[in-house]
């Protein structure tokens, strides 16, 4: 495949995430869940999926576009997720599957990964 940037927000704590760990145990509570109800992305429905475990590995959920991420987390959301030990990352993904409202990606085959910085998602 053709190496693809995408975007993510992500716990730099791997028995964290925003809903589940990389166990793949709920966390809710401690990510997504931690946040107000005024969080668009806190009422997903996000139920255990087979697809981040296909194959016997561990995909992980991302965005194709830099800005699709202001879409799902405000800044106030950011900045209290950040708090709690998330981070923006985008990873230069060679294994990755796209669907309709997200792409998975294998982060042991990624060639890159950068850490961004937070103000640059939410410029005036």
């Amino acid at each position: 495949m053709t190496p693809k940037w995408l975007y993510r927000l992500e716990s730099t704590d791997k028995d964290n995430g925003l809903w589940y760990n990389s166990r793949g145990e709920f966390c809710f509570e401690k990510g997504i869940g931690s946040l107000d109800d005024s969080c668009k992305t806190k009422s997903l429905g996000m139920g255990y999926d087979e697809r981040y475990r296909q194959g016997g590995k561990i995909w992980f959920s991302s965005c194709s576009k830099q800005e699709d991420l202001t879409h799902w987390y405000s800044k106030k959301d950011a900045e209290e997720l950040i708090k709690k030990g998330f981070v923006f990352t985008k990873y230069l993904a060679v294994d990755y599957v796209e669907y309709n409202m997200e792409t998975v990606f294998l982060k042991e085959t990624a060639l890159e990964r950068v850490e961004l910085d937070f103000n640059d998602f939410f410029k005036q």
